[in-house]
């Protein structure tokens, strides 16, 4: 409904005082003479209730049904009916004053908004009551246009149970762009002084509107909720308002769903002043900064960690700033602005304005305040279920090991890794749980709300000085391109769907988000290996023509073997091997948290298991490291860790050589560049500080390497690629044609088949061949034996689902789990150590404890 003409509003409720015989105040002398008598309550009713009618053209029986029982006459005041909403942080003497509600019924915002009403100064809080003087502007004389101004008083009384309840606002954007192109979300969060008590459920939006047929605009949750407006003008936001955007939303009203439902309104305008003061950040206005911005940003989203990496043209338009920089002890901004709660907890809420980023790295992880926020999500009912969390933020300062008041959901990369979530069980209908379709949705929920948090760092606005002032200029934002890395492999092992395919969907959530301030943005997806072969700084060294990519990432272990053919040497029979193991960081967290677990007593394995599992993920997300108390768990961890992993590189390079040169004469004298990826490699330094654990990490794979060469008279060079440097590699490439080829896979060790030799070791996986019968795995491959001991003798050790289903200690046996039943057209070494490697992994970090906890034991060299 458009807005009618503000005249014919102060005329219906001059009307209703054409009986008082004083004038009024003109409108031009507000502020500059005293209020004088308020007028008695019972007129200002009137009149308020005449200018409804007018503004939303009701019938006399509508308004004496819908709006008249929310007003009262108080003798002293126009008293609201119901009870409304005071913080608890609104009052006593460290009172947030701009937090005090107004006591006046939502739809009067409706007349303040057509100048039929004028609020003179904050709401203020006397005794139960909270006033609010105000000013009805209205004209008498049908034939002349005299505005004249009468002081009214809105009362109303606290809510029952209100005062218990701390309050957090915030808005997002942070800044007064009226050029945004996102929606404008404004979260709400209330939680009660005595937590014993349950949670509040609240519910957030715009103020009534009498001639709605649909309830208010708005959206309900519990502790913590968010309402989204699309930035299109409404009648409810004055057209041209100097300093507040067209299209955002000026009212905000918070209700309690609980007793008699009190609610509080807030002037979004006031809170805005009272929060930014006279900072030039707090005005809408200001030239644009000349050329349109562009930019080039590379995202690679980890299990546990993302690193983006933003590249601006040089001979392009400024952008307002980045969202991670090259510095890790920077602040990374959240794209919220604090308008009122206590800083010190807002973290906990979604409402700071800085996000968790220990390292210069975003946790891999959403924040909720419920599990029914998360399954809300889950189920997308709505389209605005994905602005009900929020990525982790971080508290003002040192926050030592709180806990976390907000549901952490992380492990969400693939279908199988989401499977070892313990918040997943927290979830209403958790059994019948699509875990595909949950990963995939928490995936391009995370791509949505990073690409919102970059637009609101590139859409910031530039204060430059001008002659001897501040002044602000706003950034034009052209086109943004994002370059997705993925690795090479498959994102589900039950579909076999490959991670391009699901990185696609985040990609284009991740260009959504982004398009809230950038006029457009494409993305386009590089994998792992060539994102890590185009990041190479070493210069072509034909000694060196064989390289190995290892990356050791949350969920899995890829390793990728390439010979390429150097000048001067025989072509090689192939061109490289690739292999993927179920073997990543998370499960290796799993296997060390499950031996130090049994070392502390069977009889409390699970919750042992659990409270160290989660404790290591937090030491890693949050930027902490094992105590001293910890070392020799530290120390197993290390040694048993870089003992798989390298041993599994070097049965690779053997065998990937083995069959590109036979007789070995065409490589002789080559080396090896070694290029170790993936935050997993980072579990061997969980005893040192988070700013030295990278430095840390590789002083103790250097070590193991110099003590056990990985091939015999071989020289290596050793190249950490963190994942800055892939995503620089991956905006290096620009065409199709410089992504890698597949490789082969290999057996990784011998099989026989009905009772003789089927394949060796180095031999090629036929994915299209013949099935095997009856197939084993080799007892006589010493590499093997060295690798596994008993368990390789034994058949399989038990899958991580197992662990919990034998009595008592289940290390007496070994983690024994029978035998197991291979396909012949896969990798057998892949097949036994996807479903035993972290059992395998447990039980050597499990004797290793147990030998340093001997009599007599001493702490092993590191």
């Amino acid at each position: 409904m458009a807005d009618p003409d503000p005249l014919a509003v102060r005329r219906a409720a001059g009307a209703a005082l054409r009986g008082v015989r004083r004038r009024g105040t003109p409108l031009h002398r507000i502020g500059a003479t005293p209020r004088g008598e308020p007028l008695r309550p019972g007129l200002a009713v009137e009149a308020l209730l005449a200018a409804m009618q007018a503004r939303f053209e009701l019938s006399d029986d509508s308004v004496e049904r819908l709006l008249g029982p929310a007003l009262a006459d108080w003798r002293d005041a126009v008293g609201c009916a119901d009870p409304i909403l005071v913080p608890a942080n609104a009052q006593g003497e460290a009172a947030e004053r701009a937090l005090v509600p107004v006591p006046m019924p939502s739809w009067c915002t409706w007349l303040v908004d057509s100048g039929a009403l004028r609020l003179d100064g904050p709401p203020a809080i006397q005794g139960p009551r909270v006033v609010q003087p105000a000013w009805l502007v209205v004209i008498r004389e049908v034939e002349l246009s005299a505005v004249e101004c009468f002081p009214i008083v809105f009362a109303a009384r606290f809510g029952s149970g209100a005062a218990s309840l701390h309050v957090h606002l915030a808005l997002s954007p942070p800044f007064l762009a009226r050029d945004w192109r996102g929606s404008v979300c404004l979260r709400a969060a209330a939680q009660r002084v005595d937590r014993a008590h349950p949670p509040v459920r609240l519910w957030l939006g715009a103020p009534a509107s009498p001639a709605a047929t649909d309830p208010a605009a708005g959206r309900s949750g519990e502790t913590v909720v968010t309402w989204a407006v699309d930035p299109v003008p409404a009648p409810s936001v004055s057209a041209g308002s100097a300093d507040w955007p067209t299209g955002w939303p000026r009212w905000a009203v918070l209700r309690a769903l609980e007793g008699r439902e009190p609610q509080a309104v807030w002037d979004l305008t006031a809170l805005w002043r009272a929060r930014l003061g006279t900072v030039p950040e707090a005005s809408s206005g200001g030239p644009d900064s000349g050329a349109p911005g562009s930019m080039r940003l590379a995202v690679d989203i980890g299990s546990t960690s993302t690193v983006v990496v933003e590249e601006d043209g040089a001979a392009c338009g400024s952008v307002g700033g980045k969202l991670l920089g090259e510095s890790s002890q920077r602040s990374v901004l959240s794209g919220f602005r604090r308008l009122a709660g206590d800083a010190r907890t807002a973290h906990h809420y979604g409402c700071a304005e800085q996000l968790l980023a220990p390292g210069g790295q975003l946790p891999t992880v959403l924040a909720a305040p419920g599990s029914a926020a998360l399954a809300a999500l889950l189920a997308g009912d709505t389209p605005e279920a994905a602005d009900q969390v929020w990525l982790p933020q971080g508290p003002p300062g040192p926050d030592g090991d709180a806990p976390e008041e907000w549901v952490r959901a992380d492990r969400f990369k693939s279908p199988e890794l989401l499977a070892l979530s313990d918040w997943l069980t927290d979830l209403p209908g958790e059994s019948a749980l699509d875990r595909a379709h949950a990963s995939r949705r928490l995936l391009e929920t995370y791509g949505y709300l990073l690409g919102r948090a970059l637009a609101v760092a590139h859409g910031a606005p530039l204060v430059t000085p001008d002659g001897g002032r501040w002044r602000l200029r706003w950034p034009r934002l052209g086109s943004a391109e994002a370059v997705m890395t993925y690795p090479h492999s498959a994102w589900s092992t039950h579909t076999a769907e490959p991670f391009s395919r699901v990185f696609d969907g985040v990609g284009r959530e991740l260009c959504r988000g982004l398009r809230a301030a950038w006029q457009s943005a494409e993305h386009r997806m590089v994998p792992d290996p060539a994102a890590a072969n185009a990041a190479r700084d070493l210069p072509q060294d034909s000694r060196h023509p064989i390289e190995a990519f290892v990356d050791f990432g949350g969920l899995t272990l890829q390793i990728t073997v390439r010979v390429p053919h150097a000048a001067g040497r025989s072509a090689p029979f192939i061109g490289g091997s690739s292999m993927s193991y179920l073997l990543g960081g998370e499960r290796l967290i799993d296997s060390a948290a499950y031996a130090a677990a049994d070392q502390d007593g069977p009889a409390g394995l699970r919750e042992a298991y659990r409270t160290t599992a989660r404790r290591w993920r937090l030491l890693i997300s949050r930027g902490g490291h094992l105590e001293q108390a910890e070392s020799p768990l530290a120390d197993a961890v290390r040694e048993t860790i870089l003992d798989a992993v390298l041993a599994l590189v070097r049965r690779q390079l053997e065998g990937t050589l083995r069959r590109a040169a036979p007789d070995l004469t065409g490589l002789r004298g080559a080396g090896v560049r070694l290029y170790i990826l993936g935050e997993g490699w980072k579990l061997a330094a969980l005893d040192t500080p988070d700013e030295h654990r990278e430095e840390a990490m590789l002083r103790h794979v250097t070590g193991w390497l110099d003590r056990r060469p990985l091939l015999a008279e071989a020289p290596l060079q050793l190249q950490r690629m963190t994942k800055r440097r892939l995503c620089e590699g991956a905006l290096r490439v620009q065409s199709e044609g410089e992504l890698d080829e597949q490789s082969l896979e290999l057996q990784g060790v011998d099989s026989s088949s009905a009772g003789s030799l089927w394949k060796r070791w180095f031999g090629i996986v036929e994915p299209d061949g013949p099935p095997a019968a009856d197939l084993l795995l080799g007892r006589d491959d010493p590499w093997w034996q060295a690798l596994t001991g008993d368990a390789g003798r034994d058949g399989s050790l038990l899958r991580v689902e197992q662990w919990f289903s034998v009595p008592g200690s289940p290390f007496r046996t070994g983690l024994a789990g029978g035998r197991l039943a291979f396909d012949g057209r896969r990798s057998v070494l892949k097949q036994w150590l996807d479903v035993s490697g972290p059992s395998l992994v447990a039980v050597r970090i499990h004797a290793a404890l147990s030998q340093r906890n001997e009599p007599g034991a001493g702490r092993a060299p590191p």
